[in-house]
């Protein structure tokens, strides 16, 4: 079964090689550039994992992280996606809801391990 990847980043030029590049991997790439317009996605369909920018507006990553734990989304694998570098204590609050840091840029390659290890340990 074909797994679906989200990505929330506000930057478009990054969300749309972003979407190629999970595209060619095989995975079903939804993308959205507002982190409110991924919740409500999110509320329809859930996607598989989310990959998650910390520096976007309207809401940044960590708001979306506090949103979606208060509308009671339960179970969504995220992976920070960022070139944010990020202290202990700033993790330390969302420590369950994130399964993996990745740090921007990513290679092809790189992307390409760390989602395949990611979900062969899922399985």
């Amino acid at each position: 079964m074909t797994k679906t990847v989200m990505v929330v980043d506000d930057d478009i030029p990054n969300l749309t090689v972003m979407g190629l590049l999970l595209k060619k991997l095989g995975y079903v790439a939804v993308t959205h550039n507002n982190g409110w317009n991924a919740i409500a996605a999110i509320k329809e369909e859930m996607p598989d994992l989310v990959l998650l920018d910390l520096m976007m507006t309207p809401i940044d990553g960590w708001q979306f992280l506090d949103e979606i734990k208060k509308e009671g989304i339960i179970g969504l694998p995220v992976m920070l996606f960022t070139a944010k570098y990020i202290r202990d204590e700033e993790i330390e609050p969302y420590k369950n809801e994130i399964t993996l840091i990745l740090q921007k840029p990513v290679s092809f390659k790189e992307l390409e391990a760390t989602l395949g290890e990611f979900f062969s340990s899922r399985s």
